[in-house]
């Protein structure tokens, strides 16, 4: 589910994109960690891919994708 929220940076998102391309961050990475460090909180980790699903979704798109790959090699 996505949060109900959106940011629009104006003339930061230039510089905020440069430094993603010279960092490997994500623009919500530093947007998260700049906030945390303004809240006086630690930034939250953020799971991606299978491990932000719950299981049973994970295991659902994990057997998908097996059946994908199989199909592609055997064509």
């Amino acid at each position: 589910m996505k949060d109900p929220m959106s940011l629009r940076l104006g003339p930061l998102a230039g510089p905020l994109l440069k430094r993603c391309e010279r960092t490997g961050e994500t623009p919500s990475d530093v947007l998260r960690i700049a906030l945390a460090k303004e809240l006086g909180t630690d930034a939250p980790e953020m799971l991606q891919g299978f491990a932000a699903m719950s299981p049973a979704k994970a295991a659902k798109l994990q057997k998908k994708a097996v059946r994908a790959r199989k199909k592609k090699k055997s064509e």
